[in-house]
């Protein structure tokens, strides 16, 4: 068990909080019913012994007092009954200290060194583990949950239960309810690191068991067919490189003062390396990567903001704001709109399959083609209402797609359409667009560090907390 107030004896956290990567609010409506929950529990834990002594061990009618009492309550039932097989040991009560008869699914006034309790029949010392009925001890978990959740039950009155009171609204979010994740500074629910994110990673196995499994639930195993691409390397702008899948760490600059943050990279094509970009230009390379110059010492006129680097790895062009463009290396100079600055600031730049041209972008969605690029349209005449992060080209270089900050994806030339996260309200911003290396999938990853994977593109996961915002996504294919 693992102590719901253990938050009550211990203050402040001394350290910083790590940011989540995904946003699952603890508010809300289920989205799974108490069928789709037995069926899951079944599924996972069929051979275990559920004990609910009074329901006669029917998990499917536990589930629904969670969803009823949730709709009540305005807590995610569907979620906190999820909770409850973490703090239960999936109904079994296995080395708990609370027993089956207390009927308590959340661990409350289990405190650390409390001694067990064998059954509830002669009651229990204060604060009381024993419940009395399903539905009380359900009630007291949402009403937990809320309180912590919610800042305006600190006025409500009637509540059997309230959070500390100097946490109260502090964590609207599951993914703060473990360790230091919740950005307040403070415990919330239990000290075990990523306590929240381990009940969302239960709670996506549950959806895509349901069959409810998209690009909205983050945690969940690779689908059929997903076969393209087996790593990448996120960049934040902490300066930290965060190597996933098959993707070796070479270094990164963390620790390392910089006269400018980073702001992008590339990776070299047998992915035996990478270059960082600071916004000054700066290159920094790692592995493999070879250095062939930068703007670093330069007085430039607007901000470097992308790099691409050639097909051989042996030049780069990087990119300024203005749609200056700085070739080095092997990279040929194929014109800019340096001379002629956009009315929008460019975003980024990528180059063709052919090596022989390339594509500056602007936040509005414009395309201009350089070199042998071709125009196959663009947001410019017809613009988002959220301006666009990220460009990558097709295999064929006879198409592309252009990422908006809402998550959008929009395909132009020959690029297919395989999902975006618009809607998806559970992660951060839209970042960063990387093409697999067939072709015909993508992936996103979120401001806030999250990769979803769309079409053949492989999930090899991603951080579940970050220190920075995600500057760079890298292909190490």
């Amino acid at each position: 068990m693992l102590g719901v107030f253990a938050s009550l004896f211990v203050g402040q956290m001394s350290d910083a909080s790590a940011a989540v990567t995904t946003h699952t609010p603890v508010m809300g409506p289920s989205l799974l019913n108490a069928a789709a929950l037995a069926a899951w529990y079944d599924q996972n834990h069929g051979s275990n012994h559920p004990r609910i002594p009074v329901l006669h061990n029917n998990v499917t009618a536990l589930a629904q007092i969670f969803i009823d009492e949730g709709d009540t309550v305005g807590v995610r039932g569907d979620i906190a009954f999820v909770q409850s097989m973490l703090e239960t040991g999936w109904l079994s009560f296995a080395g708990s200290q609370i027993p089956p008869d207390a009927y308590n699914y959340a661990g409350i006034n289990a405190f650390d060194g409390r001694p067990s309790l064998p059954n509830c029949r002669a009651g229990d010392s204060s604060p009381s583990r024993c419940m009395g009925t399903p539905q009380r001890g359900v009630l007291m978990q949402l009403e937990l949950l809320r309180s912590y959740a919610d800042p305006a039950t600190k006025t409500m009155s009637g509540q059997l239960i309230s959070a500390p009171s100097d946490r109260v609204g502090d964590a609207p979010l599951w993914e703060y309810f473990g360790g230091s994740n919740c950005p307040c500074g403070k415990l919330i629910w239990a000290s075990a690191p990523d306590y929240g994110l381990t009940i969302i990673q239960m709670y996506s196995q549950a959806l895509a068991d349901s069959g409810i499994a998209g690009a909205c639930v983050p945690y969940t195993p690779a689908h059929a067919g997903q076969s393209s691409g087996d790593g990448y390397w996120e960049v934040t702008s902490d300066s930290v490189v965060h190597p996933e899948g098959t993707a070796t760490f070479y270094g990164d600059m963390s620790g390392h003062a910089l006269n400018a943050p980073l702001i992008g990279g590339a990776s070299v094509s047998n992915a035996t390396g990478y270059w960082l970009l600071g916004r000054d230009g700066g290159i920094f390379s790692f592995g493999s990567a070879h250095f062939h110059g930068s703007t670093g010492a330069m007085r430039l006129n607007k901000p470097i903001i992308a790099m691409a680097r050639t097909a051989d790895n042996g030049g780069y062009w990087l990119a300024a704001s203005d749609g200056g463009i700085f070739s080095f290396g092997d990279a040929h100079f194929y014109g800019s709109l340096g001379a002629h600055p956009y009315s929008q600031p460019i975003v980024g730049i990528e180059r063709t399959p052919s090596n022989d041209g390339y594509w500056e972008y602007a936040t509005n969605g414009a395309v201009f083609p350089f070199g042998d690029a071709e125009s196959y349209g663009s947001l410019a005449t017809t613009p988002s209402a959220s301006p666009v992060v990220s460009m990558q080209p097709t295999a064929n270089g006879r198409g592309y797609w252009l990422l908006t900050r809402d998550g959008h994806v929009y395909p132009f030339g020959d690029a297919t359409s395989y999902g975006d996260l618009a809607g998806c309200t559970n992660y951060g911003n839209s970042a960063r667009l990387l093409a697999t290396p067939d072709g015909d999938g993508y992936w996103i990853a979120s401001a806030d560090g999250a990769i979803i994977a769309f079409g053949d593109a492989k999930d090899v996961g991603f951080p579940t907390t970050t220190n920075g915002l995600t500057v760079g996504l890298l292909g190490a294919n």
